[in-house]
């Protein structure tokens, strides 16, 4: 599993759903159905699924609670 980033910006601009999954608390096997499902913003590059840093802010600023 990759190791969790404490400062966001060293993450990548693009990165693997492992990654993303990582740093929102998940399992990889949550994030890749959310992915399947449509739920979560990410793209495919071939067969392996990527993410967009500004997308991931995105999806986790529009979850926030009030």
């Amino acid at each position: 599993m990759p190791k969790k980033e404490n400062n966001w910006d060293k993450v990548p601009v693009i990165f693997d759903i492992a990654y993303a999954a990582t740093l929102l608390g998940i399992s990889l096997d949550t994030m890749h159905k959310l992915c399947q499902k449509g739920k979560f913003p990410a793209f495919k590059v071939g067969k392996l699924w990527r993410v967009n840093k500004d997308d991931l802010m995105t999806y986790i600023d529009q979850r926030k609670v009030s």
